[in-house]
């Protein structure tokens, strides 16, 4: 008999962002389920104004998946807010008679999406199941799986980076979320620890599963906007992703995440130390944003060309999509990035790529594809030792990128691997086997 599609919520991951990484999670996932099941009923449950469906340009085809949204904004209609769906997940929990509390769950567009799907996976951006980013944002994000689970619904943990939880609250939340989940992937090897410290003793619902970035198909642009405009191809490129929530010192402003250099000094450093070499520099944004946003990446970039004249120094101008800043990072010859996904982009294209690190997610996520050593840690690294990495590395980039090339292939037949053992997980617990 054929297993029925499986229809699944996903949530943590959109397209409606101006962080392209967190987009690149979403299409990728949206390709890997329907690589396992074409008929696959896939929604999106995400924090948004409109219930638009979402825009998916995957490498052969264009689909519109639906999506569900819910407020956070104080202004926002009181049906439609994450913290009165919370409520009205906690009553229905109340009530003893099923058909009442269908009838009550049937009238909010999320709780029903929910409650219908066979599944729900969350990714939390990748790496937002953590305090990193501060504790009300962690607590956000947290409230739907927390849904999730009031609603008795099989919540899958999809790879991610767990911690570190500075926060003895954050950290006994998500070790209730993980023990009672019904399946969890780590992308790292760290995230495992975790993982197993959190089970209830005999539990092995969990395993790693590398990033699922990797296998987001690259898209040509119809246009690419670089300036100045780059000659004939006479000298290496090398692309240069400047995270402006680095550049800010954070949400706070006052080095947030606590590095030990100065990030503005050492991008001038690097992009000097680029040019000595006898290449191009050409940076390239990952996470848009109004100009002056402190997450906007275009707005370190422009000022990073104020301060440096060079014909040799470019910048990538205009938006474009996951896929298709996946494809122009895929033209350098090498990659230095602080913004993950956008290192995984090069990565999973062969491309050597530095990771000027700010969090424990990226030694985690270049260890689980043999690159540790790829990695500067800017919160415990000075600067010679980081200029000397990304020197060396450059200078040893050939044989670099030839060891990427063998490696892909075998990570993305692990992510299929990882998830087609759980969607097997998944029918056994259907049929009741």
């Amino acid at each position: 008999m054929e297993n029925k599609p499986l229809k699944i919520c996903m949530m943590g991951a959109s397209t409606s962002t101006n962080n392209r990484g967190v987009s690149a999670l979403a299409v990728s996932l949206v390709k890997i389920f329907l690589t396992l099941d074409h008929n696959a009923k896939l929604t999106f449950i995400t924090g948004c104004r409109s219930s638009q469906p979402q825009r998916i340009n995957l490498a052969e085809k264009e689909l519109l998946i639906p999506t569900v949204g819910y407020r956070l904004s104080p202004k926002a209609p009181l049906h439609q807010h994450l913290f009165f769906i919370f409520v009205i997940a906690v009553l229905q929990r109340c009530i003893p008679f099923r058909k009442t509390r269908e009838k009550l769950i049937s009238r909010n567009p999320v709780l029903n999406s929910m409650y219908n799907a066979d599944f729900i996976a969350d990714i939390q951006g990748g790496d937002s199941f953590s305090d990193i980013y501060g504790l009300p944002g962690f607590m956000l994000g947290t409230l739907p799986m927390l849904i999730a689970l009031l609603l008795r619904k099989k919540l899958v943990l999809l790879p991610q980076t767990y911690g570190p939880y500075k926060n003895l609250v954050a950290k006994a939340i998500a070790s209730y979320i993980v023990n009672h989940s019904f399946y969890s992937f780590s992308r790292d090897k760290k995230g495992l620890q975790f993982l197993q410290r959190a089970m209830h003793k005999g539990k092995t619902n969990f395993s790693f599963c590398p990033d699922v970035a990797f296998m987001l198909d690259p898209i040509i642009p119809a246009k690419v906007d670089i300036q100045p405009e780059l000659a004939e191809r006479k000298k290496p490129i090398v692309g240069l992703n400047i995270n402006g929530l680095m550049y800010n010192g954070g949400y706070t402003r006052n080095n947030m995440f606590g590095l030990a250099i100065d990030y503005k000094k050492l991008v001038i450093d690097i992009v000097q130390l680029i040019l000595s070499q006898n290449a191009c520099v050409l940076l390239i944004p990952h996470t848009y944003g109004l100009m002056g946003n402190v997450n906007s990446d275009p707005s370190a970039c422009d000022e990073i060309v104020k301060q440096i004249e060079s014909d040799s120094l470019h910048i990538l101008k205009g938006e474009y999509n996951q896929s298709e800043i996946k494809s122009i990072i895929g033209s350098c010859d090498f990659f230095i990035g602080s913004r993950m996904h956008a290192c995984i982009a090069a990565l999973s294209q062969g491309i050597p790529a530095i990771g000027v690190a700010y969090s424990e997610k990226f030694i985690g996520v270049f260890d689980s594809v043999g690159a540790g050593e790829m990695v500067v840690d800017c919160r415990s690294s000075c600067y010679d030792s980081i200029i000397n990495t990304i020197k060396n590395q450059y200078a040893g980039r050939s044989e670099t990128g030839q060891q990427n090339k063998k490696r892909i292939e075998e990570i993305r037949a692990e992510i299929l691997k990882q998830f087609t053992r759980l969607q097997s997980i998944l029918q056994k617990d259907a049929s009741g086997l």
